[in-house]
C-alpha cells in the first residue's frame, strides 16, 4: 500500500532527523508541509521548529521553516 503523506514525512525525519518545505517538495512532492506537520502533532509527534535565512534561485533572501524531530510525547504528557 502506499503510505500518505505523514507515514512519508516521519520516515523522513526518522532518518534525517529534520526536514524543510523543499526537501518534502523534492523528495515526496508534498507542498503543504506545515498542514502536515500540524497533523503529527496532534497525533503526539513532537517537533521543533526553526526559522532558516538564505537565498532562492533568484539570489533573493528568504526564509523557510525547518522541522527538527523531538519523538513522540510521552502517554502520561496528554
Amino acid at each position: 500500500k502506499m503510505s500518505n503523506q505523514k507515514d512519508k514525512v516521519i520516515a523522513y525525519v526518522r532518518t534525517y532527523g529534520s526536514i524543510t518545505p523543499r526537501e518534502a517538495i523534492d523528495t515526496y512532492s508534498i507542498t503543504r508541509l506545515a498542514a502536515v506537520i500540524f497533523d503529527l502533532k496532534e497525533l503526539g509527534h513532537v517537533f521543533t521548529t526553526t526559522i532558516e535565512k538564505g537565498k532562492n534561485k533568484f539570489d533573493e533572501p528568504c526564509k523557510w521553516a525547518k522541522y527538527t524531530y523531538m519523538g513522540m510525547k510521552n502517554k502520561e504528557n496528554k
